[in-house]
């Protein structure tokens, strides 16, 4: 009886789960998978043009909007972190 309580509140809690949320979690690896294919084929592309300024903005960019995308989390921690060393004597 113990292993249908558990599936009753595990099924329940899925259905609790907004479509937002579902959908987040299931497609966030394919995402990254997506972005990855996505970064090496234009980094190719660029690279075989020999158009290598480009390619290395393209690079740079693409590291910041994956750190954004990926991990907010860091983003936010640095934000609060810098804000607090810049304004830290005038907030005290």
């Amino acid at each position: 009886m113990d292993w249908l309580t558990t599936v009753v509140a595990t099924s329940s809690m899925v259905l609790a789960e907004g479509p937002g949320e579902k959908l987040y979690e299931g497609g966030q690896g394919e995402i990254g998978k997506v972005f990855l294919l996505v970064v090496v084929v234009i980094a190719v592309w660029l690279f075989s043009q020999r158009a290598f300024t480009k390619f290395i903005g393209f690079a740079v960019f693409v590291m910041a909007v994956s750190v954004f995308i990926f991990t907010p989390e860091t983003i936010t921690t640095l934000g609060e972190k810098g804000f607090g060393w810049l304004f830290g004597g005038w907030l005290d």
